[in-house]
């Protein structure tokens, strides 16, 4: 007899979760198992058992048989919230300071890498990398790697802040290690155009052998060095230079969104369709207000819940990013009581998995205004007065490559 497999467990969704909420889940852990991404043999056996209960769950008669099986097999005591182990890395609640160094030690150590970075003190950089990855990759090709990146941009200014603590963070499949993670937000000056950028990135120091060292988590260089020696030497590096900051011109590079400047352009070619064809859209603006005010917290909930809108809406809406707290969705061939249902869906989704992955609950708020003849900004506007809000809307939130 096959041993009895709770699928609600597997997906980590709610026995009640909507059909949005499980297919939500399913996306999520297939990004997290897919082995593709994780090469491991646990992860293959986990995707095996991810797959089965989304084939269950995900049909109206196969859920509904074994939801009376599970009703039959679950205490009635049992907790209507359904815990998983793996999340106690991502959800965890931050403790206080460890007593083996503390945040002062872990934050001078990622600065320090970067600094040694930022003079090309590669050697002094490697040494302070844990020694899980000196054993996945070797100096000669991290010095490879920083120099192919420092042919392209040079490090100026930068700073760590604390983001989360991870008092049991899983980095294989057997090494738990305590660990701080830091958002670092770095200032660069493109060498062939002399500009400079603003971007930020997420970076871990753990507690390794009574040290805390940076860790890196990478497994194979060569992709990401293959990138950009390629910017670096073919005869059409400044061509794709150029087009590349085109491209974060009018986007999020982080999310792969429209910004503002990209969300108007996309406007405009529905506007276009609706005096050609008559094809109604609907426009939709979402306002995230999440609990306290640092703003390293605000920056990581921000670009998950864009995350969720990206891979929520249909193929033929538009998703971008209008600001630190603001999105909008083009809903296309949408009127405004369809789009409002869409929008509210959107809510529920963002809602359940927000407070799963960071154990508390976020204010966020969707207006809904269906195209009349008013141009981009207008339209965002009455989105804003729908929910309450006024104003322009403030930059988009700046992200970049990945250098460290």
């Amino acid at each position: 007899m096959e041993p009895w497999l709770d699928l609600y467990r597997i997906l980590q969704v709610h026995p009640d979760a909507e059909m949005e909420i499980i297919q939500s889940a399913y996306k999520r852990l297939c990004k997290k198992y897919h082995p593709d991404i994780n090469p491991s043999a646990l992860a293959a056996e986990r995707m095996k058992q991810i797959n089965g209960a989304y084939e269950i769950l995900s049909s109206t008669s196969e859920r509904a048989r074994y939801h009376a099986e599970w009703l039959r097999r679950t205490p009635q005591t049992a907790s209507p919230r359904v815990e998983v182990r793996e999340r106690v890395v991502y959800v965890s609640k931050e403790p206080a300071a460890p007593k083996h160094g503390g945040t002062e030690a872990a934050c001078r150590v990622v600065c320090d890498y970067f600094g040694h970075l930022s003079e090309h003190r590669f050697r002094e950089a490697f040494a302070l990398i844990s020694e899980i990855d000196r054993r996945r990759i070797t100096y000669g090709s991290f010095v490879e790697w920083q120099e192919s990146v420092s042919a392209l941009y040079q490090i100026g200014s930068f700073e760590a802040k604390l983001f989360k603590r991870h008092p049991n963070l899983k980095l294989d499949d057997d090494v738990r290690v305590p660990a701080e993670e830091y958002a670092v937000s770095v200032s660069e000056k493109i060498k062939k155009t002399g500009e400079v950028r603003l971007y930020s990135l997420s970076k871990y120091a753990i507690w390794e052998n009574g040290l805390w060292r940076v860790y890196l988590g990478y497994r194979d260089l060569a992709p990401i060095m293959m990138q950009f020696k390629s910017m670096a030497t073919t005869p059409e590096e400044v061509q794709m230079l150029c087009l590349w900051e085109k491209y974060r011109d009018s986007n999020d590079v982080f999310l792969g969104l429209p910004n503002r400047k990209g969300f108007a352009e996309k406007i405009a070619r529905f506007e276009y369709l609706f005096k050609r064809h008559q094809r109604v859209f609907s426009l939709g603006v979402f306002q995230i207000s999440p609990p306290g005010a640092e703003s390293e917290h605000v920056a990581h909930i921000v670009k998950y819940v864009g995350y969720i809108l990206s891979n929520g809406v249909r193929c033929i809406d538009t998703a971008a990013t209008l600001g630190e707290n603001l999105f909008g969705i083009i809903f296309a061939e949408t009127g405004k009581k369809a789009a409002s249902l869409a929008a509210r869906r959107l809510l529920r989704t963002i809602r359940h998995d927000v407070s799963a992955c960071f154990d508390f609950a976020i204010d966020i708020r969707a207006g809904v205004v269906e195209y009349a003849g008013q141009d981009s900004d207008a339209l965002i506007e009455g989105c804003l007065r729908v929910i309450g809000a006024a104003g322009e809307c403030p930059p988009p939130y700046s992200t970049g490559h990945s250098t460290g």
